[in-house]
């Protein structure tokens, strides 16, 4: 693997926030003591006796003294004076009367207070507001078009939003959620570029580019009772800019939305996801295609309450089935989808089923019974560590269970689809083993059959049972630390929804019965698994490494650190369907793969481990086992 890449997204520094601070601090300080050199010569410009510029000197400069160490106190140099409302205002005043209050004891010890008028300390209060004020109102005018904004009373218990996205968009949002009673108040809008900066949408200032985000919302954090929020608008945005988003708002501590929209134009906030950083292009899916394949017709799906086997039950009920049949070995699996779709007032007929696909007399008893015209065989034990140490177990179900589905759905069913996987590919571990020798008894079996099949490859489905995603998401809630095996680890993801969506385009493409055709799913570029675990913390809000440790455990037994989608003796083409490849190779025949299936499965069934590796790796002779 080549060198790790450099995070591009580094914190930005800090120097700019300090400088902006000590000007604030300083400016507040010439205006206090501006204010008391106001108040003392107006005072005395009214008096018959000679001005005491003696005592009006060390007041001016006993004033300011004081403020040096009270106006941190109120923290008044970290406001955002675009942003100035009544509520900063108010914090001025009390920072005025509580340097007022202080001086006296100061000057007393200095002067005896000789000279120093008694409506001194509050008039300097009323004057140093005005002053120290003028430059917040003056700004917060500019940048929202309106000097009363910052005489208004916010309510700053609501937290702030932050939108992310074009002025067309973020005047989009605004326009739509005009009347929506939205949970918070919107601060102002941040753009991918600097176009628009200080003017305003709809009475929301443009804050800046991006490369500020972290920035200003610092700025909200330290000035209002709640963290903001950022919420990014644009409707399609793509991975570089939710990272972006993402990173500059861990670094603030604060969470990411995306605005989505709902029936009747408004939006609904919801947190952006981990599948929303894979930015997967949207893909062109033909429903006429799907229609043709399950429409009035009898559907089994084995696997029917796994994370795939569920999505595409949901799938395939959308689009007219006769029947769907539910098939699955867990009664917890099966009870929660049947539950659900319950739930949801399904129209469609379907029934669940409790088996396991070992188990030969009953599928065929299921089969004779229910008829199925279209098999989607999603059955299958997918975890790799958990498939090293028992790999009988893996054989008898992910080859043994396949090959016994596949034969009666070649005699009995007009359509065979079984899902794959990417660890077929030159597979290091039990679970790609099995899978592949699947592929090549699925491609064997169903030649001269009844049934067309279809072998759908694909990567990692995001958020899948047992997958990273939820591990990290459990780790973050419990402090961490979040656990990675490798810092150069490689996988490809979809979404479930994409993946079961293009599995169905496969498996209706144009194809001979008594064939089998093998797809592979354009899986993109695949995701550095530490970017993505860095992703999740930041989208909680935390700081990768400070707020939560990473940890590297080292490589678990049949694990590879990428992953791969091809043969390189696989002649791949572009299908009808988008996203959709097909991966050409001629098939083994059965009577040369028979003989070697047998005694696999015959040494698996008799729980011989040493003599089921053998007979993988002579069934797949690709199968290099991990010897760790």
């Amino acid at each position: 693997m080549s060198e790790p890449r450099p995070d591009p997204f580094q914190k930005i520094p800090l120097w700019s926030v300090r400088q902006i601070a000590l000007l604030i601090y300083i400016h507040d300080l010439l205006m206090a003591a501006a204010a008391m050199a106001v108040v003392l010569l107006g005072r005395y410009r009214f008096e018959t006796k000679a001005t005491p510029y003696a005592m009006i000197w060390e007041s001016t400069l006993a004033f300011a003294l004081v403020a040096a160490f009270v106006f941190p106190f109120f923290k008044l140099h970290r406001g955002v004076w675009r942003f100035t409302a009544l509520n900063d205002i108010w914090r001025i005043a009390r920072a005025a009367a509580a340097t007022s209050v202080l001086v006296l004891p100061l000057l007393f010890l200095a002067n005896r207070l000789l000279d120093f008028p008694r409506s001194a300390p509050v008039l300097v209060i009323g004057t140093a507001v005005l002053l120290m004020s003028f430059g917040r109102v003056l700004a917060s005018g500019l940048a929202s078009g309106d000097v009363r904004a910052a005489l208004s009373l916010e309510d700053r218990t609501a937290p702030a939003m932050v939108l992310v996205g074009t002025e067309q968009d973020a005047a989009d949002f605004l326009r739509e959620n005009r009347r929506a009673a939205l949970p918070m108040r919107i601060a102002g809008l941040v753009t991918p570029d600097n176009r628009g900066a200080g003017r305003t949408i709809y009475g929301r200032p443009v804050l800046g580019s991006l490369s500020r985000l972290t920035l200003i919302l610092r700025g909200l954090s330290e000035r209002d009772v709640q963290l903001p929020q950022v919420v990014v608008v644009d409707p399609r945005p793509n991975r570089a800019l939710l990272e972006q988003v993402v990173a500059a708002a861990g670094e603030a501590g604060v969470r990411v939305a995306r605005a989505r929209s709902l029936v009747g134009g408004a939006a609904a906030l919801a947190p952006v996801q981990a599948a929303d950083l894979l930015g997967r292009p949207p893909r062109v899916l033909d429903p006429i295609r799907a229609l043709n394949l399950v429409a009035g017709k009898r559907v089994l799906v084995t696997g029917a309450g796994g994370t795939i086997g569920s999505e595409l039950t949901r799938q395939i009920l959308n689009y007219g089935p006769e029947r769907v049949i539910l098939f699955d070995a867990s009664e917890y699996n099966l009870y929660a989808i049947d539950r659900e779709l319950t739930e949801l007032g399904i129209e469609v007929p379907w029934s669940v089923e409790l088996g396991d696909v070992r188990d030969q007399s009953r599928l065929t008893e299921l089969f004779a019974r229910e008829q199925p015209q279209v098999v989607v065989h999603a059955a299958a034990l997918k975890h790799v560590p958990l498939m090293e140490a028992n790999p009988s177990e893996a054989v008898m179900t992910n080859l043994g269970g396949a090959v016994q589905v596949a034969r009666l759905a070649r005699d009995l069913s007009e359509a065979f689809v079984f899902i794959s996987t990417d660890k077929a590919v030159n597979p290091t571990n039990v679970m790609g083993a099995t899978k592949r020798a699947a592929e090549r008894a699925i491609q064997a079996l169903m030649v001269g059959g009844k049934a067309k099949a279809a072998i759908v490859r694909f990567g990692n489905v995001l958020g899948s049972a047992g997958s990273v995603v939820p591990l990290f998401e459990r780790q973050i809630a419990a402090g961490g630390p979040v656990t990675l095996t490798h810092p150069d680890m490689v996988r490809y993801f979809m979404t479930v929804q994409e993946a079961a969506g293009l599995v169905l385009q496969a498996a209706a493409l144009p194809q001979e019965p008594g064939s089998a055709a093998v797809y592979v799913l354009d899986m993109g570029e695949p995701v550095r698994i530490e970017d993505l675990a860095r992703r999740m913390i930041q989208l909680h809000g935390l700081r990768p490494d400070k707020d939560i440790i990473l940890t590297h455990t080292g490589l678990r037994p049949g694990e590879k650190l990428f992953e791969e989608v091809f043969y390189a003796a696989e002649d791949v083409r572009q299908t009808l369907a988008d996203g959709v490849m097909a991966a050409r190779t001629d098939p083994a025949q059965w009577c040369d793969l028979q003989e070697a299936f047998d005694g696999l499965m015959a040494a698996a069934q008799s729980r011989n481990e040493q003599a089921v590796i053998e007979g993988l790796m002579g069934l797949e002779p690709g199968f290099q086992p991990d010897t760790r």
